[in-house]
């Protein structure tokens, strides 16, 4: 009898530590409330080929660069670039400059703007034309300058471009 009342006593034991570990059953997630009446949030588009630039600090929630090569990159040959700027807040100018390295230098197209009045998600798009004269790796800088609620502010992109050498 008293390996009865042992075992017992072990079988209520585990059965009370076991019932410790359980947690409250997790809350169930509820899907938000949309109203009818709200507009859907406008999203800027872009050409399906087109990356983003590297971007130099945390800009790309205010606005965002995005490029597309139109060409392979060869010496000797003209290299078009799609850009597209993409404000992600309200400005009341954009403005770009485009600078890049010796051996990869703009033809065309190395001012943007300024533009006035930019809504939000609105693609702003520009051709940039680069001439590279020697094969290697390049970058090409953009510095976004915008005038807003922040004031004015400039934020930095990097386009990177490898170049190849020209074909015979």
């Amino acid at each position: 009898m008293l390996k009865f009342r042992a075992a017992f006593a072990v079988l209520v034991s585990v059965c009370v530590l076991a019932a410790c570990d359980d947690a409250p059953p997790a809350p169930q997630a509820t899907a938000p409330v949309v109203k009818k009446d709200d507009p859907p949030p406008k999203v800027a588009s872009l050409a399906k080929d087109m990356v983003a630039a590297v971007p130099a600090n945390r800009a790309s929630n205010v606005i965002t660069v995005h490029f597309a090569l139109r060409a392979p990159p060869t010496v000797n040959m003209p290299l078009p670039v799609e850009v597209a700027i993409v404000p992600h807040h309200k400005f009341a100018s954009v403005r770009v400059h485009f600078e890049s390295q010796d051996g990869l230098p703009a033809s065309t197209g190395a001012d943007f703007g300024p533009v006035t009045d930019v809504e939000s998600e609105t693609t702003l798009l520009h051709q940039l034309v680069l001439l590279p004269s020697k094969e290697g790796m390049f970058m090409v800088t953009s510095s976004v300058e915008t005038d807003g609620e922040d004031g004015s502010v400039t934020r930095i992109f990097s386009i990177p471009v490898i170049v190849a050498p020209a074909t015979k």
